[in-house]
């Protein structure tokens, strides 16, 4: 348990969501996706672990669609992070490094005339692996009984495998920083919890394109039942959304903003192996409520532990 609440709740690998760029801007922020990663969050999300170092490896699975395009990709994460016990306010701090590598093969259609001078239509499709965009957090956590709250920020560093000229990438050339704050109830007689986590990215500009990405909204949720067995069992969904239109020279789609709504069934299990505490947990996500970006299916699967 411990080891999937540090996972879920210290970080946001937000930059592999930088293999949903596909096509040149034409949606809400540039390529229509955020550094910030959707879903990864929850449960726990409030929740900061005991001092200790830790390593905790995803992965996820994502298909879905938007006009005239097909996405559809997998990926690894890998993350580690070190918590200490500090003066401030008796809080916990930590630090979270993601290095997550993707693998992605997409589609677009392409239209041209043939030399009897007929119009058809096939598609195009293009693969990609690299290590994506990683990010950076710090965390500080406090703890009162049943309840558990922290604020993160993130740093997105753009080290994944770009190139305008392509319509798959596996980073989105643009530095970010996320502040998030975040509360988790859970109670320690009947094991119910209630998380959230609301948080904001601010990017930088992107500059190859010379293209701003608007400001973006981010909030997580999840209604979780933790058993004396070590399962629990629950429901949990994001909403995003873009505050600010983009601009920049870059910016000849006009101004739209991105929406996005989700909501699926989670599950975990927290087990010894010999001396070591591991977790396992499974998230899928169905997008609905969808404006100037991809609509699909978002499956995680995670295994933690402390080191």
């Amino acid at each position: 348990m411990i080891m999937r609440r540090a996972l879920q709740k210290a970080l946001s690998p937000a930059c592999l969501a930088a293999s949903l760029v596909l096509t040149q801007p034409s949606e809400a922020v540039e390529y229509g996706i955020g550094e910030y990663f959707l879903g990864l969050e929850i449960p726990m999300a409030g929740y900061v672990p005991p001092p200790g170092a830790y390593f905790w490896d995803t992965f996820f699975l994502y298909q879905g669609s938007r006009p005239a395009l097909d996405v559809s990709f997998v990926s690894n994460i890998a993350q580690a992070g070190y918590f200490i016990s500090t003066d401030l306010a008796n809080a916990t701090f930590g630090i979270v490094a993601t290095i997550p590598f993707i693998g992605d093969r997409n589609s677009v259609p392409f239209s041209f005339t043939n030399a009897a001078g007929i119009s058809e239509t096939i598609r195009q499709y293009a693969e990609i692996a690299s290590i994506a965009d990683t990010d950076y957090s710090a965390v500080l956590g406090w703890h009162a009984g049943d309840n558990n709250w922290c604020v993160v920020l993130t740093g997105f560093a753009p080290t994944g495998d770009y190139n305008a000229s392509r319509f798959v990438q596996t980073g989105l050339n643009r530095p970010a920083l996320d502040l998030k704050g975040a509360y988790t109830f859970l109670s320690l007689k009947t094991g119910a919890e209630i998380s959230a986590a609301l948080g904001m990215t601010f990017n930088a500009l992107n500059t190859i394109t010379d293209y701003q990405s608007g400001v973006e909204l981010h909030f997580e949720w999840a209604l979780n039942q933790h058993f004396s067995s070590g399962i629990a069992a629950g429901i949990g969904g994001y909403f995003y959304q873009q505050l600010t239109s983009d601009y920049g020279a870059g910016d000849t789609a006009g101004s739209f903003k991105g929406r996005v709504a989700a909501i699926g069934p989670l599950l975990s299990y927290s087990f010894k192996a010999g001396d070591q505490e591991v977790d396992l947990s499974g998230r899928w996500f169905h997008e609905f409520a969808v404006e100037n970006r991809a609509q699909g299916d978002a499956i995680y699967g995670t295994i933690s532990f402390r080191l």
